[in-house]
């Protein structure tokens, strides 16, 4: 609650020097004093023919006008919330994380600073993190195994992409030429200024087009690729210029990463978070929740319980 109070302004607050009209309207009502219901020429003729006027509702009636001026005044000046940026998609970047999710991703061989995951724990938790950092672009996934899965179209949403890394299902064989070229599909219609693909795997391809050819197709629709390779930590270094992955990412314009641990791999996603970043400086705009509407019915329904109550309830009679 507190925060949405911080977050509450006037898209037009000029128009607020208006609402000075409003103790004016009362001064001068007060002035001019109250309009006769029936005029007559002496007050001893109507002295005796009933009670003394009570204060009650039909004595602030009055003064509901001056409160309907008071809420367009308000309305005028667009009363909002500020909830945050809206990215732009043609200056955004785009990311669809192509995963492996071959067997041998289930495999609790990974080291870490307490134990043992899976690669797939692995990769799941890099890229929550990557995602936790980029609230404001988007971001898709593809599985590959012997088949291609879209896991999920881009999107904004960063919740719906943890989610749906909770749900991956292993299965046979290795087709990361497959994968690459879903992802690329995937970013055809993307108006973004970079799109970008990172492909997390072992490295071995068994399965499908030759992962080559995929990353010149990427390198045609100028689409960087990204390639992160599981390793074993005595493997770390071995043969980087000439491995299947790093040749991926060399035709693209992308980078080569080994990753040895947890750690490592978490810190891979972040350097290519950060690389991204600062290829160019994102335009973002801010998203506002309009209040305005709700002030302009106050006003209509202050206007409105003014004159029935004017003409019912409270209404003056001669």
């Amino acid at each position: 609650m507190i925060e949405r109070l911080t977050s509450f302004g006037f898209g037009q607050p000029w128009w607020l020097l208006l609402l000075a009209l409003v103790p004016l309207a009362a001064w001068l009502r007060g002035v001019r004093g109250e309009v006769e219901t029936v005029p007559y020429s002496a007050l001893r003729l109507v002295r005796e023919l009933g009670m003394a006027p009570r204060r009650g509702p039909g004595t602030w009636i009055k003064h509901l006008g001056l409160v309907a001026l008071a809420f367009s005044v308000i309305a005028m000046a667009r009363p909002r919330l500020d909830v945050g940026e809206s990215p732009d998609a043609r200056n955004g970047v785009d990311i669809v994380f192509c995963v492996d999710v071959s067997g041998s991703m289930d495999a609790r061989d990974f080291p870490t600073k307490t134990g043992m995951v899976s690669k797939r724990d692995a990769y799941i938790m890099a890229i929550n993190d990557m995602v936790d950092k980029r609230p404001n672009d988007r971001f898709g996934m593809i599985g590959f195994a012997a088949d291609t899965y879209i896991l999920s179209p881009l999107t904004i949403d960063g919740d719906w992409i943890k989610e749906v890394l909770k749900d991956i299902k292993l299965q046979a064989w290795t087709a990361i030429g497959e994968g690459i070229l879903s992802s690329v599909d995937l970013l055809k219609q993307s108006e973004a200024k970079s799109r970008v693909i990172i492909v997390t795997s072992d490295g071995g391809n068994n399965y499908g087009i030759s992962p080559l050819e995929a990353a010149e197709v990427a390198a045609k629709d100028n689409i960087r690729v990204y390639t992160v390779q599981f390793m074993s930590p005595r493997s770390v270094g071995i043969g980087n210029a000439n491995s299947l992955m790093s040749r991926i990412a060399s035709k693209t314009g992308g980078m080569y990463f080994q990753a040895a641990s947890l750690e490592s791999i978490v810190s891979i996603y972040r350097e290519i978070d950060r690389l991204e970043r600062s290829k160019f400086e994102q335009k973002q705009s801010r998203m506002y929740e309009e209040l305005f509407p709700w002030v302009v019915l106050g006003a209509f329904l202050t206007v409105l319980g003014g004159w029935i109550g004017g003409n019912t309830i409270w209404s003056r009679v001669p």
